[in-house]
Parts: C-alpha cells; sequence; structure tokens
C-alpha cells in the first residue's frame, strides 16, 4: 500500500473529526445506560453503539462491545439491499434480530438501525444495540438449549422498520406484545435504542453544520484511510507464514460431542487471511454462528492485541479476508438455531485467533509488537437464567450478569485481569447485587473469587469468580444454565497452563434458612444439603425456596513456566486467597510452612524435582536438531519461552530461552524437537487444585506439555483430543 501523504493540519484535522464521531457513538451508550432500566444494560454493560457511513462502512465505535462489529456492518447492508432508496426515509429505524438475516450475535440482542439524513440526503447510519430480557421462543430468556431449529427460539425481526417517519409503527408494537414474555419491560429498552440512535442524528447534523457535507466525507474517507495503512505496517512486521490452530466447541444442547473449529492464519505482504476449512458442519443445537458473528469474533483479538493503538472503523477490514464455509458452525444457514452460538463458537473462535495471532506477534523483530501477544481469556459467559413467577403473580426473568466474572488471560508483562468476562467485553461490569436483589426475587449469599481458577504461569491467568444465592420471596422458579467452557480448558501461552473451567451446583434441600433465622450468612462449607452437579447445558431446572444455587466460573490462561514466577509473588498469592498451598507446591514449586513462610532451601530443591520429573515423564522428541548452541549467536527472543539463534552461515534456529538447547531449525516446526507429556485434562490441571469436567466417553481431553530436553522448563502447553 502506497503511504499516504497528507498535510499535518489535515492530519491535526482528521484526529479532531475522529475523536468528534467517537464521542457521539459513547454518548449513545451513556443515554442506553440512564434510560434503559435494566440491570443487563446499565450494570453489565452488553450493547454497543456504532456510527458507518452512507454505504454502511464503520466510520466509529464505542468500544463496548467488539464482538458486535461484524453484526454492525452486515445490519446495515442487508437494509441497503432489501430496501430501495424511496423505502429508506427520514425519521425511519429498523430493527434487527435475526442471525440469519441481519447477523444478530443471538436474537436476544436487538439492534436498532437508523438512516441518518442531512438536507434530505442519506450521510450515515447509527446502530444501537443491547441484550433484551426475552425474545419469545421455547426458553424464557432467549437461551434455548432444547431447540433444534431458528423457529424454535425467538420472535427474529429481519431488518424491518420499527419507526417510520419517526412514529413508532403500533403493528411491530403489537407483534411485541404478544410474542415477548416481558413486553413492557422490552419495548422500554427498544425505546432507550431509538433514543441513542436519535440522540446521534442530532449530533452528526450539528457536525456537519459546522464542516460541511464535503468535508463530513472527506475526513470519513480520510480516518478510514489512515487506520489502513497503520494496520498493513503493522501486519508487515509479522513473519510471512502460515499458523494453524483448532478449538473445540462443546455440547450443542442435545449431545455432548465436541465440535472442531479449525481455522488457519496466513500473514501476506499488508495482509491477513484466516481461513477457516476444516470447521464441522452447523448442527442442530444452538452453539452455531451467522458469517457476521464470526467475523466479530475473529476480529475481537485483531482489535485488541494487534492494533490496540489502532483506531477501529472499515479500514481494518479492508486488510483482512475472512474464508467462513457456509453450512457451517461458523457461518451457519437456516434453519441452524444460534441463540448460543456467540458465547459457544464464537468465543471458542476468539480464544483460537487470540493464540494464532500472540504466535505471529511473538515470531516479529519488532520487541514492541512482540510484547503484547497474550494468552486467552476464559471466554466463555457461564448463563444462568432464573425465571418464574413473583409475589404477585408476575413473570420475572433474571439473566444474571454475573456470567461476566470469568478470568481474563495472562500478559506478557502482569497477570491476566480478575473477573475480567469476555475478551470481547471491553467495558464489563458484574452487577450491583443490591440492584439485582432488588429487582429479582433472589438473596444472593456470596460472590468471591474462585480458587485456583487461573491458568499457572510466570504470570497468572486472571481467577474466575463464585457465587451463589437462594430464591427470596417467591416459592422457587425455574433455572436454565449454559456454559461453553466445561470440558475443554482456555489454554495458556509460551508455557502457561490452561485456565481452570466453570459450573454449576445446586445444594438441594439444605440448611439455608436454619442459618437465616439465627442472622447469619453461610459459607459453602457450612451448608448440608445433597450436592448436584448440573449438566453445561439445561432447561428448566426446579430451584425451591431451600436449594442453593452456586456458579463457579473458570480463569484465563497463564503465561510462561510457573516455575519462573517469583517465589514472593506466589507467597503472596496464596496470602490473598488467589491459590491453596497445593498449587503454591504442585505448579509452582514453592513450599510455604505452617507459619506461611517461604522454605527457600525446600523450594529450590521442589522446583529442580519438578523439572526432572517432566523430563523423566515425557516422550522422546521426534526430531533432534543435531546442532551445538556454542556455536550459535543469539538474535532476538521468541516469545516467554524460545529465542532464535543464527549460525555462521545465516541459518536460524528456535532454542530454549532457559538453556538455548537448540529444538529445531527456524523454518521447521519447533514443537517436533520438544519432549512431550500428554495428559487427559482434569488429572493434569486436577493436581494443582483446578477444576476440569471429565468427559465419561471418547473423544477425551487432553493437556499436551512440551517441554525442553535440555533443562526441562516448559515450553508450551496445548490442548487436543484423542482416544483414551
Amino acid at each position: 500500500m502506497t503511504e499516504i501523504m497528507v498535510s499535518t493540519d489535515r492530519l491535526v484535522k482528521a484526529e479532531i473529526f475522529r475523536q468528534q464521531l467517537y464521542s457521539i457513538a459513547k454518548d449513545m451508550g451513556t443515554i442506553m445506560i440512564r434510560t434503559s432500566g435494566e440491570p443487563i444494560i446499565s450494570e453489565a454493560v452488553d450493547f454497543s453503539t456504532f456510527i458507518a457511513d452512507k454505504n454502511g462502512e464503520i466510520i466509529t465505535f464505542s468500544g463496548y462491545m467488539t464482538m458486535h462489529t461484524g453484526p454492525a456492518q452486515a445490519a446495515i447492508r442487508y437494509i441497503l439491499q432489501n430496501y430501495s432508496e424511496e423505502e429508506i426515509l427520514p425519521g425511519d429505524a429498523f430493527i434487527c434480530n435475526d442471525p440469519h438475516t441481519t447477523a444478530a450475535c443471538h436474537p436476544p440482542d436487538v439492534g436498532i438501525v437508523k438512516p441518518i439524513f442531512y438536507q434530505n440526503q442519506l450521510i450515515a447510519w447509527s446502530w444501537a444495540e443491547g441484550h433484551v430480557l426475552d425474545v419469545g421462543g421455547m426458553a424464557p430468556g432467549g437461551f434455548t438449549v432444547g431447540a433444534h431449529d431458528a423457529y424454535s427460539e425467538a420472535l427474529r425481526f429481519p431488518g424491518i422498520k420499527i419507526v417510520r417517519k419517526g412514529k413508532l409503527v403500533k403493528d411491530i408494537v403489537h407483534l411485541i406484545k404478544v410474542n415477548w414474555r416481558l413486553p413492557e419491560r422490552n419495548i422500554n429498552e427498544i425505546r432507550s435504542f431509538i433514543a441513542a440512535c436519535n440522540a446521534s442524528e442530532n449530533q452528526i447534523v450539528d457536525l456537519i453544520n459546522k464542516y460541511g457535507v464535503d468535508e463530513f466525507h472527506e475526513y470519513v474517507e480520510l480516518n478510514k484511510l489512515l487506520s489502513e495503512e497503520a494496520f498493513r505496517k503493522r501486519i508487515s512486521q509479522l513473519p510471512r507464514k502460515t499458523y494453524e490452530g483448532t478449538e473445540w466447541a462443546e455440547h450443542n444442547g442435545h449431545v455432548n460431542d465436541l465440535f472442531q473449529i479449525h481455522c488457519k492464519l496466513t500473514v501476506g505482504e499488508g495482509h491477513l487471511t484466516f481461513d477457516f476449512n476444516g470447521t464441522v458442519a452447523q448442527t442442530d443445537g444452538f452453539i452455531n454462528v451467522s458469517k457476521g458473528t464470526a467475523i466479530g469474533c475473529a476480529l475481537t483479538p485483531v482489535m485488541l492485541a494487534l492494533t490496540q493503538d489502532i483506531p477501529f472503523n472499515e479500514g481494518i477490514l479492508r486488510a483482512i479476508e475472512f474464508i467462513l464455509p457456509e453450512g457451517t458452525v461458523v457461518s451457519a444457514e437456516m434453519p441452524a438455531p444460534t441463540s448460543m452460538g456467540h458465547a459457544e463458537t464464537g468465543m471458542r473462535i476468539s480464544k483460537l485467533l487470540t493464540e494464532l495471532i500472540s504466535q505471529a506477534m511473538m515470531e516479529s523483530d519488532e520487541e514492541k509488537t512482540r510484547s503484547y501477544a497474550m494468552a486467552c481469556f476464559h471466554d466463555a459467559w457461564p448463563a444462568g437464567i432464573f425465571y418464574g413467577s413473583d409475589s404477585e403473580g408476575k413473570m420475572f426473568i433474571l439473566a444474571d450478569s454475573n456470567g461476566g466474572g470469568a478470568g481474563g488471560g495472562a500478559q506478557t508483562n502482569q497477570d491476566g485481569m480478575d473477573a475480567a468476562g469476555c475478551f470481547t467485553q471491553l467495558s464489563n461490569g458484574l452487577p450491583d447485587i443490591e440492584i439485582n436483589e432488588l429487582t429479582f426475587p433472589v438473596l444472593y449469599l456470596w460472590r468471591q473469587l474462585n480458587v485456583n481458577s487461573g491458568g499457572p504461569g510466570k504470570y497468572r491467568g486472571g481467577q474466575g469468580i463464585d457465587f451463589a444465592w437462594i430464591p427470596w420471596g417467591v416459592p422457587g422458579g425455574h433455572e436454565t444454565v449454559n456454559t461453553a467452557c466445561w470440558q475443554v480448558p482456555p489454554r495458556g501461552i509460551m508455557g502457561g497452563y490452561p485456565g481452570g473451567t466453570s459450573g454449576y451446583w445446586v445444594i438441594k434441600n439444605s440448611n439455608v434458612h436454619q442459618f437465616m433465622e439465627e442472622g447469619k450468612v453461610p459459607m459453602y462449607s457450612e451448608l448440608a444439603g445433597k450436592k448436584e452437579l448440573l449438566p453445561a447445558k439445561h432447561i428448566g431446572f426446579p430451584i425451591h425456596p431451600d436449594d442453593v444455587f452456586v456458579q463457579f466460573e473458570g480463569g484465563g490462561g497463564g503465561l510462561g513456566d510457573p516455575l519462573k514466577r517469583d517465589p514472593e509473588i506466589v507467597l503472596q498469592d496464596w496470602q490473598d486467597g488467589y491459590i491453596t498451598k497445593k498449587m503454591a507446591k504442585e505448579a509452582y514449586g514453592v513450599v510455604i510452612d505452617e507459619n506461611g513462610r517461604i522454605v527457600e532451601q525446600g523450594t529450590q530443591v521442589l522446583r529442580i524435582n519438578i523439572k526432572s520429573n517432566r523430563l523423566h515423564k515425557g516422550l522422546k522428541p521426534k526430531k533432534e536438531c543435531l546442532v551445538n548452541s556454542n556455536e550459535l549467536t543469539h538474535i532476538k527472543s521468541s516469545g516467554e519461552s524460545l529465542v532464535i539463534k543464527e549460525d555462521i552461515k545465516g541459518l536460524r534456529y528456535v532454542c530454549c530461552s532457559g538453556c538455548e538447547y537448540p529444538l529445531a531449525d527456524e523454518n521447521s516446526d519447533w514443537k517436533e524437537g520438544a519432549k512431550v507429556l500428554k495428559t487427559e485434562a482434569p488429572k493434569a490441571l486436577g493436581k494443582f487444585g483446578m477444576w476440569v469436567k471429565n468427559r465419561e466417553e471418547a473423544p477425551f481431553v487432553f493437556v499436551d506439555e512440551y517441554i525442553c530436553p535440555g533443562c526441562g522448563s516448559m515450553l508450551h502447553i496445548g490442548t487436543s483430543i484423542g482416544e483414551n
């Protein structure tokens, strides 16, 4: 791409203009938070706002939910394809929640798309989308575990007018009232989305009055070109090669299978290609995603790892090609159900691409680019939907936004964020407990960090949360649960371990009310009753007044060999309640005595023994690199665990960063030069005190540890599936 030649004055003006557009998009979000009245909007911030140009190309994005970039673009383009210019009028607004036409992440994500006119000329589009509490269909709350097709899931709107010339279309409002379980609350939410779009129109008109139509178009396009140029330069810092990986979505709501998602990332000259050939066909369960949602999920690690300092707009998309085979779980066609696809297949896409992009970044010659590589977030959104009738006989639906409490991935210079939510949620917020209790008939017993849930590493994966509640003031209700990360843990990077996974317990017929009568709030260990582990996907599990519902959420992946973590930091983690002594000893090789102090010599010996044990148990390398490390010259690091060295002929080799043992030449798969230890995931992570649900039949999930044959350092930890 030819470098853009722009004067300093124009660059300054372009940046001012970009910031003004961004401010308008952010103001749209503020309006939604203040007018919606629903905790899922005001507390969890589960919404997004965008502005596009007249052709549907994104020109600014508020940054609330990166996953929504694909649906925002697709929805506007679908409307442009299906309505003539004469049919799109000032004062109109369209409603979109159909994954198969307007690419919604799932039907509960309802979007309002508004054309913006200036002097009767179409000038731009605004898009405001948020999660609503119910959209009809067979399951209250819209997460349809039992659905076999899209017709069972929801009342779907394929980009049709809900506002015509400034007035609500009564037929559409009436349709909502007779099909959705909470129509008044939902209509109020939709009104808040419309209000946000109306405000954006007023502010954009003011902006055009200031700059003029010609300058508006000029600086919209210039900012896209500047982002495109910056992104292509960033891509040029990556090696020209192909990176390949596989992830698995779990349990489609009907069968507990593993569904393969495969991707090849090819780095070209200023261009990226994401090729998903090799991904399984769509299923009759609710884990499928639309093409637009898959693009939004794929863009998330691009935006947050590779282009974190480049303004996002259509310019970024111009440098990427997506190959998404139709009729697969990543590009589903009618009548595939999709109501949990964004948090199932979609977030598996984000995890897989986080890993592939980070691999490419680790091999960059640019230190800054290498420094932004990271491990995977937990990325699952463990959902819990409690519904029933309140004390007045009215239906309630609690879509508990505490599902946003899973851990974040470790980075190259710090631990992952605790209770980070999903990678896509830039403004994730956990709900205020008192707000939930005020709004819904539940009483929370605790909300705390889930001990040992973050993946061990030099930098630890972020911890998830653990919380519990009981029905309050009602004779119980029913619970629907969905977790996308139950059996296949989120991988670490550069020798860091995967994080723990998520699940749900119910303590049936507990003694909780005995504590309440005494004015005490019990903790988990004090509760008596029958402890029952719920399936990963289940609809309508009965919850009675004496039952305690417990949800625990896993952590993010770790980064770097945990034996490299400073023992004093491990001790602090134990003192803070992040990890147990078992984790400190087994994962980090740190011995803590009965007085809470580090046993220094015992720690040194234990770490040596752990490395020795790795070497003893690991299988021999497939190939041996017959090169003398002493004859090689250091060129650069390649992440935390590897370095690149060069011989006198200029041939390069991948070596262990600890002992500089040569693993392979740079053009070969260095993993073939490592020792490998393959262990079923529950056993591999369970020895540290972590939780991963075991599979009861093949295929089984394995943790694959790649170990330096020279010193026993952990170089990489992957996951795979296979027979026992």
